[in-house]
């Protein structure tokens, strides 16, 4: 019997086996090391998915203890934790046996959500189950995964890791990482060192040895830190031993919390950003086409995962593990590229069949995996359908437009369909011209700026921090519509909000004028109206309070400062004087520094923004940059930041604090 202890500290919480039998179907053989309490029958389903015959192997995802909302839409936050199941399945073909094939499924639950580090283990463990089919295989597998060490991996605070995200320096943070790995031989070494002394309780003894193993912890730390010098600390790398094999395991360091497994967001968008959409042959839905008939497929499913639509993907003939990466990635498009929004996994199902329609539908807003042509055939069953073969995305025709929304959505819909279409005729979505003339249609701006990223060959990560900052530009407006309606909100200080005019102070929640502010309000007010009352919407209300307790700058709004320094050119002297003054007096401590630089991704220029103080003509702002600079540079990853800085920049700054230290 284990603790509760020992159970937060388990890799694999559950080893599964499913097999197709000729004449029971498929069947659940194995739960490793006790039942995880789901239906047999629904787990074997998932395991040994449509089309599995027809195929050498397949990955499926599918997740455990998913809590279905009540009748409010809130969703219960006790009970077991959600578990990641990652599933092989293979069919090896025998000609002595019926029908001429063996296909067996074996599968790994976890709390983990980078599961693709199992995939290995897994292709290995199922090779020695088909050789070897016991339930001692299983628990061999087990031992082995819940043996991997992820002592030495240092758990980062939410904005350590968006610093590590986007760092352009591998060795960011290295200095946690040699010393956990020092901690650990120091302990290792006392250990030895104790067994050795034939009198552990005599002090003088006791003492000798801890000076001789501190000494070799402390030389042991040195030749560590010039042995991975250059590691790439994005990554924790340890291993898992299989029947004397050792397999390197990589495990990112930098997942956001609806990031799951390994996906492709590129692949998801470029799939569906070359097709129309669908019509439904009904009135556009305001939540759904903001662009009437024109609206653009990626718009057409980002405003699905943001109003809670029920979405489905279909691949008939694919893949079960190709159709779940593109509800994965899914995922990470809606809550923003999986670090802005939450509550997305709780209702998702990478791969499911019909056998588990009853429980899908019980879940609003569900995003699902198929494979099976069936769910085409009954537009009740879903409001969006994403069909991979083809590209398309259809609205169901069955999905009801909002009674008070109908004849305000028409003239919206009218009035945005002829600025698409005319934007449209200006660019294409592929140009390179930068951005459009008319930005009156903000969501064919985004669509440009990723499409143009893509064919620019930018990374995954550069892909998901467009649509970071996308929703995140989408999340500030949703609290000032809030105000401006009901004169109040859960999502911002109502007290800020009012004073947002004031640039200098930094309380603006939404950057930019009122004018371009008002604007976007009003082109996303069918979306935000849709959002409220989301599962999302309940989650940031629950994040933005947890947030107002935790965070270490209180009282002015950094990103609102970064984007004015960033972008503003209407800025009078006093106005960039006080945000400077306001971030001198505020960033004080390692942790608000910490705070400021992941406002500040080095991706994105880095320190750039605050350099410009240097070079002020105000004695003032030079200073207060100078001052700013020096708590930087006291800091770990601040370090790195100034390094990272091109040379005129570190020649300003060392110039000028020689200058005011006079």
């Amino acid at each position: 019997m284990t603790d509760a202890k020992d159970d937060e500290q388990r890799n694999v919480e559950y080893i599964l086996l499913a097999e197709f039998d000729i004449d029971r179907g498929a069947i659940l053989k194995h739960q490793y090391p006790r039942p995880t309490g789901a239906d047999d029958s629904h787990l074997a389903e998932l395991m040994l998915p449509d089309g599995a015959h027809a195929r050498e192997s397949d990955w499926t995802m599918f997740f455990l203890n998913q809590k279905a909302p009540d009748d409010e839409g809130q969703v219960a936050s006790d009970g077991p934790p959600l578990l990641y199941v990652l599933n092989l399945v293979r069919t090896k073909h025998d000609k002595e046996v019926r029908r001429g094939a063996i296909v067996k499924a074996m599968a790994v639950c976890t709390r983990h959500r980078f599961i693709h580090i199992y995939q290995a283990i897994l292709m290995l463990a199922l090779e020695n189950y088909y050789r070897v089919p016991t339930v001692d295989t299983l628990a061999e597998l087990y031992k082995s995964v819940n043996q991997m060490d992820l002592s030495c991996m240092p758990q980062l605070s939410r904005h350590e890791t968006t610093i590590l995200r986007f760092s352009d320096d591998q060795n960011m943070f290295e200095e946690r990482f040699v010393q956990l790995e020092a901690e650990r031989r120091h302990g290792n070494t006392l250990a030895r060192d104790a067994g050795r002394l034939d009198a552990p309780h005599d002090p003088a003894l006791a003492e000798l040895g801890m000076s001789a193993s501190e000494d070799s912890a402390r030389r042991g730390g040195d030749s560590s830190r010039r042995g991975t010098r250059n590691k790439d600390r994005r990554f924790f790398d340890t291993e898992i031993v299989y029947s004397g094999v050792k397999l390197p395991i990589r495990v990112p360091m930098t997942v956001y919390p609806e990031e799951i497994s390994d996906f492709s967001l590129i692949q998801l968008l470029t799939t569906f950003a070359g097709g129309l959409a669908a019509p439904s042959g009904k009135a556009t839905h305001p939540h759904l086409e903001s662009s009437g008939q024109y609206t653009h497929p990626i718009v057409l499913l980002m405003n699905g995962l943001l109003t809670q639509k029920r979405v489905i993907f279909l691949g008939h003939g694919k893949p079960a593990g190709e159709v779940a990466n593109y509800v994965l990635a899914a995922v990470a498009l809606g809550s923003g590229g999986g670090g802005v929004l939450r509550g997305f996994a709780n209702r998702t199902f990478p791969y499911t069949n019909l056998t588990n329609l009853d429980t899908l539908l019980s879940f609003s807003g569900y995003i699902a995996g198929v494979t099976n042509p069936a769910f085409e055939e009954h537009p009740e069953w879903w409001d969006l359908l994403c069909n991979i073969n083809t590209g398309k995305i259809s609205v169901s025709s069955a999905l009801a437009v909002p009674p008070a929304a109908h004849a305000k959505s028409q003239a919206d819909a009218l009035r945005r369909s002829l600025d698409s279409v005319s934007l449209s005729r200006n660019r294409s979505f592929s140009s390179r011209d930068g951005k459009p003339d008319k930005w009156n249609n903000l969501d064919t701006e985004f669509v440009q700026d990723l499409m143009l990223a893509i064919e620019r060959h930018y990374g995954e990560v550069a892909i998901r921090a467009k649509v970071e900052n996308y929703v995140r530009r989408f999340m500030s407006l949703v609290p000032l519509y809030e105000f401006e309606r009901t004169g109040t909100t859960q999502l911002g200080d109502p007290a800020h909000i009012a004073a947002s005019a004031d640039k200098s102070d930094g309380y603006s929640i939404s950057p930019g004028d009122k004018e371009s502010r008002d604007h976007e309000i009003a082109f996303y007010q069918s979306r935000i109206e849709g959002f409220i009352g989301t599962q999302a919407y309940h989650y940031a209300v629950a994040d933005y309070q947890s947030m107002q307790s935790s965070c270490f700058i209180r009282g002015i709004d950094i990103a609102h400062m970064v984007y004015c320094l960033r972008n503003s050119t209407n800025l009078d002297v006093n106005e960039v004087e006080a945000i400077y003054k306001r971030l001198d007096e505020q960033v004080v401590t390692d942790e608000q520094v910490t705070e400021l630089l992941a406002s500040l991704p080095q991706s994105q220029g880095g320190l750039q923004p605050l350099a410009y103080g240097f070079y002020h003509p105000s004695p003032a702002i030079r200073l207060y940059t100078v001052r700013l600079f020096e708590k930087i540079e006291s800091n770990l990853a601040g370090t790195r930041y100034v390094r990272s800085t091109n040379f005129f920049h570190q020649c300003a700054f060392s110039n000028l604090r020689y200058a005011f230290s006079c």
